[in-house]
């Protein structure tokens, strides 16, 4: 009796294997929305994503949580806002207690694993390895005597390639692959610029967004790669994990500022059973987690917040909230949990087009997305009663949605180094 039981169990989960799809979490470190040809980028230097474009849901505005790669990532992983698990700046450690979707794909016979490029998503650094049977969080040593804290996209589509390979033929997947080269330091590659650029004719600026679009250029020719290996069947959910400032607001970089240009991200899904078509659905990248659980047809958890994108409809007045910490707590006893305990640097609340910016030492900045998608006209004098609205919003969400801990990674010579050559330590 038990034989034939056993049996059918068996013959049951591989038959629920067959028909469960291969999910991939395929994204970009560092990329803003606006530098693809998909989201009105004139420069030709997005081809393989803007043909990806034409054949998946794209959504037109999506906005991250805080702009720092192991909060957005923790916030992907597990529908929960970075700060109420204490995820609010790179170097603090997913709490044990703290559920991932990871766990809900392995439990439901997924194989799972991860590629990832940037040193701050290193297993050690962040807690997001877990429940993943292979996270390859490997990272090229020294060159020319310094560390580097990104694989490039060659080395990235090189170790997928192995894992796509070695992973088990009778089980579906889910795989997370996360390209870096947009981030800084930014390098300019002559194959990779369709523009022919003159950087005698171009400003600092100008200078700074060539490197950069050739940067993005160069991602996208690998990724249109690693398109080629995965099956064809397989859904896929394309994001980014926060934008880039290339000099806007007279700041280069991300991690202290939620304008749009550091907060607004590409989101696409694509797979079977997705229509292609545009979205103006107001997004988050909090979402993604509902959403893959969703396209998997995997059980949601309690306490998991966000909305499953594939099926996004309405909400028009959607009230989402977005803060800014600095990039890493200090490895210093005692600066540490002070840096860790301090309030946010920038706090944001975005309804209905209305985005509020709210600053400890400086007066609120109120602007209109739909005309002013650059954020720089602010309108907080012409409409105080919307700055008195918004700034209730964003203290009733506070008031509910209080901060958790987490434990800080110890960082050794080899993580500081890494880290100093991303921009996270002075």
């Amino acid at each position: 009796m038990m034989t034939a039981f056993f049996l059918w169990a068996c013959c049951l989960v591989s038959a629920m294997a067959d028909q469960a799809p291969d999910i991939v979490l395929l994204s970009v470190d560092t990329l803003r929305a606006d530098m693809l040809g998909c989201y009105g980028c004139p420069l030709p230097i997005s081809p393989v994503l803007d043909r990806f474009a034409e054949e998946a849901l794209v959504f037109d505005d999506v906005q991250c949580e805080i702009p720092l790669t192991g909060p957005s990532f923790s916030a992907m992983l597990t529908g929960r806002y970075p700060r109420e698990i204490g995820m609010t700046r790179n170097g603090l450690n997913l709490p044990e207690s703290v559920s991932t979707v990871t766990s809900l794909f392995r439990d439901g016979g997924y194989y799972c694993f991860a590629v990832l490029s940037n040193w701050t998503l290193r297993g050690k650094l962040c807690g997001l390895d877990r429940d993943f049977h292979v996270y390859d969080d490997r990272l090229p040593q020294k060159r020319w005597g310094f560390y580097r804290g990104e694989r490039r996209a060659e080395e990235v589509l090189k170790a997928a390639k192995k894992q796509l390979e070695e992973r088990p033929a009778d089980r579906p997947f889910f795989a997370w692959i996360h390209f870096s080269d947009p981030h800084a330091p930014y390098r300019f590659r002559k194959k990779y610029d369709p523009r022919r650029t003159d950087f005698r004719k171009l400003s600092k600026k100008g200078i700074t967004r060539a490197k950069y679009a050739s940067e993005v250029n160069y991602t996208d020719a690998h990724i249109g790669k690693l398109l080629e290996l995965l099956p064809r069947d397989c859904t896929i959910l394309f994001v980014a994990d926060h934008g880039e400032s290339l000099h806007d607001h007279g700041y280069l970089g991300h991690g202290r500022h939620v304008y749009s240009e550091c907060t607004r991200v590409p989101l696409m899904i694509r797979g079977p059973g997705v229509k292609a078509g545009r979205s103006d659905f107001p997004a988050q990248t909090l979402d993604v987690a509902r959403t893959l659980l969703s396209l998997a047809g995997r059980p949601q958890w309690s306490g998991i917040r966000g909305f499953d994108l594939s099926q996004a409809g309405g909400e028009e007045k959607r009230v989402r909230f977005m803060e800014s910490y600095g990039g890493l707590a200090p490895d210093i006893p005692g600066v540490r949990q002070l840096v860790e305990d301090s309030a946010p640097l920038r706090r944001a609340v975005l309804q209905a087009g209305w985005k509020l910016h709210v600053m400890p030492s400086r007066a609120s900045e109120l602007y209109y997305q739909p005309d002013d998608p650059g954020e720089e006209k602010n309108l907080s004098a012409h409409h105080p009663e919307r700055v008195e609205a918004l700034q209730a919003l964003l203290d009733a969400w506070e008031s509910t949605c209080p901060r958790g801990s987490a434990q800080g990674a110890l960082l050794d010579e080899e993580d500081l180094d890494a880290l100093r050559s991303l921009g996270y330590l002075d």
